[in-house]
């Protein structure tokens, strides 16, 4: 369930012969192989184990890594979590505007709710890059994904 394959090509590569050696321009086409690439998505659950991983894809024919990204398992019950505590805030800070105002809440007429993304808080990409004559697992930078909740309410006041 963690290992994927994203996209799937292949597609025929040909070389050039010279047809004659007075004229250099000239050329058949001649078909030299197939090229086949896939793209595999990889989850990688245990952050400290991700350099060991990335440093020993090579070992089985990878010769591009690219789009890395950092997720969160179980996102939706941390998205309702980051607005439940969202919906509070905004009714404590209700509750205080009204008692300042001196009106009383009366019921709820509206709600919205926006930037329920996560952002990923992280070291540079510099460090992540090292030599490459060593043979170090690569050092991925720790960092959080932040999930926010940006909620309004509007209550009918008395």
């Amino acid at each position: 369930k963690d290992i994927k394959t994203t996209n799937y090509n292949i597609y025929p590569r040909y070389d050039y012969t010279k047809v004659s050696a007075i004229y250099p321009y000239g050329g058949k086409q001649v078909l030299a192989a197939y090229v086949v690439s896939q793209s595999v998505e990889v989850k990688i659950r245990k952050i400290a184990d991700a350099g060991t991983i990335l440093g020993g894809v090579g070992e089985f024919g990878v010769t591009d890594v690219s789009g890395l990204t950092f997720t969160v398992d179980k996102l939706k019950e941390v998205q309702d979590k980051a607005r439940d505590a969202a919906i509070v805030d905004a009714r404590e800070q209700a509750s205080v505007l009204a008692k300042s105002l001196g009106v009383r809440l009366v019921k709820i007429t509206s709600f919205s709710e926006s930037n329920n993304n996560p952002i990923y808080y992280g070291m540079s990409a510099k460090a992540v890059s090292a030599p490459m004559m060593d043979s170090v697992a690569p050092q991925l930078p720790a960092g959080e994904n932040k999930i926010t909740s940006n909620v309004t309410i509007t209550y009918e006041i008395r």
